[in-house]
């Protein structure tokens, strides 16, 4: 026997109710499942309770994602405490994976952030500049949010933190569409879409909000496929992880198949390639290193000429103190880094190239266990292991040439390989470093094992990034939205 229409209607709005929570209590938790590319990958827990100081804001996501068959357990948490008039007073954000763990707290001041790095036994303190009088920590901005849809706006701007994404606060605009349903817990919920764009959002974001405010579920396009937050309860959000199977494998995801091969890499002195996009619009790179960008059609192409000197850095890139400072990610104060860097140039010769050659040799071997067990560890973590992919070797040279008084960062892009995670004939995602030289960024691939050159014409950049706050640095945005959705077509240097 069916259940009288009033009875079912009553039941639903019960569990909704139990999942939304009341919005003016003095605590709300809410858990959500999460998808990648489709596939449950992990579960978000957010939590707001009333303290002392005012409001504290609490987020922490568990994921679990394979890549090239290696898996990866990853915790994630962030917290902010602000005053209640909307100021914030601390924050700060933790990560555990891959037998690494890095705490980071900030204390706001009008004076500026002090932030403290903490990795294992090393502590990195910075002072950053102070926030602006107008950003609005979670609880403030939810309730000016609040305020904003009452009044039947369409397009809502804010000044946001976000603490997983850093101590800065970034800007944000919501835009109003239309009225959808969406299911939570098997249970069908009215709710507005909001399409959301900043520099740390990924294109084709949106959030679904119900009328009171409520966030029911995210969206964030990538090319590694969509990453979508569901609201749920606490037991099933953990109960459909420990029962998702295989994770979902995102380093495939990223690779792109080019029209034909390219020739060995290594014996090349030029590559022409025409990069489109096969989905949403991509943002043409830079020009940077050996790299020369053109547009073409609806993508662009990029040609790569070890014949032709590097391109000049620009001023500001050459006035900028990042690419010498010390950070969470590249430590030039940490003794071991000091010590190798010394040591791999300690009877080199005055020839900038030999000296950059032996920095870059110097890491290849300091990593001597070769794997993707790390998603990016620092590089006083990835000295310590000597363990790492791409990314580590990136990071691990561009600490060693900053030791060295050497300006340098990190490029990420698409690499050429023969053969990579069971794959024939691809562009994979890679990172390498470039080294300020004279006024030109200098391309290192420390992948590239010793007496094989500094590098080779097999490599497509897509950004440039100091590490400065990797969490929030707005390149991971655009090369998010790159990757995975890349074709390329060989016009020089293909394979005969």
């Amino acid at each position: 026997m069916n259940p009288p229409r009033a009875t079912l209607s009553l039941a639903c709005l019960l569990v909704v109710a139990a999942l939304l929570g009341a919005r003016a209590a003095d605590r709300t938790e809410r858990w959500y499942e999460v998808k990648v590319a489709g596939r449950l990958a992990g579960w978000m827990r957010s939590v707001e309770a009333a303290v002392p100081e005012g409001w504290r804001t609490e987020t922490e996501t568990r994921l679990r994602l394979s890549r090239g068959g290696v898996t990866l357990d990853m915790v994630n948490t962030g917290w902010i405490v602000e005053s209640a008039d909307g100021k914030p007073i601390s924050g700060g954000r933790t990560q555990v994976g891959s037998g690494q763990s890095v705490r980071v707290t900030w204390k706001y001041g009008p004076d500026g952030v002090a932030e403290r790095t903490i990795e294992g036994a090393r502590i990195i303190d910075r002072k950053l500049p102070a926030v602006p009088a107008d950003a609005l920590p979670p609880h403030a901005a939810d309730a000016d949010a609040d305020r904003h849809r009452n009044l039947g706006d369409a397009v809502i701007t804010q000044l946001v933190f976000e603490p997983t994404q850093g101590s800065q606060p970034q800007t944000v605009v919501s835009t109003r569409g239309t009225e959808e349903t969406v299911s939570v817990a098997g249970v069908p919920v009215t709710a507005t879409r909001w399409s959301m764009k900043g520099a740390l959002v990924p294109p084709g974001s949106a959030e679904w909000r119900t009328a009171v405010g409520d966030l029911v579920r995210s969206l964030s396009p990538t090319g590694l496929g969509d990453i979508e937050s569901i609201l749920s309860t606490e037991e099933r959000a953990k109960r459909a992880l420990d029962l998702a199977g295989a994770p979902p494998e995102v380093m495939v995801a990223s690779f792109a198949q080019p029209d034909r091969p390219l020739a060995d890499p290594a014996a090349l002195r030029r590559m022409r390639v025409r990069v489109t996009a096969m989905r949403d619009a991509i943002p043409v790179p830079p020009e940077m290193g050996l790299q020369r960008v053109s547009a073409s059609g609806k993508g662009y192409e990029v040609t790569v000429d070890l014949d032709k000197p590097p391109q000049p850095a620009l001023v500001a890139e050459r006035e900028d103190p990042a690419y010498l400072a010390a950070s969470p990610m590249i430590n030039t104060k940490d003794p071991l880094l000091i010590k190798l860097a010394a040591a791999a140039v300690a009877d080199a010769p005055a020839d900038m190239g030999l000296r950059l050659e032996r920095l870059r040799a110097a890491t290849f071997q300091q990593l001597s266990r070769k794997n993707l067990g790390s998603a990016l560890a620092s590089a006083s973590e990835a000295a310590r292991t000597r363990s790492g992919d791409c990314t580590e070797h990136a990071v691990l040279l561009a600490a060693l040439l900053r030791a060295q008084g050497i300006p340098s960062r990190v490029v990420a892009g698409l690499v050429w390989c023969d053969q990579f995670a069971g794959k024939k004939d691809v562009f994979g995602w890679h990172l390498w470093t470039q080294a300020l030289i004279d006024g030109r960024w200098i391309d290192l691939d420390a992948t590239l094992p010793p007496g094989k050159g500094l590098f080779h014409p097999g490599h497509i950049a897509l950004a440039a990034t100091a590490l400065s706050d990797p969490a929030g640095d707005p390149s991971w945005a655009t090369l998010l939205a790159a990757l995975g959705n890349l074709q390329v077509e060989v016009l020089d240097g293909a394979r005969e």
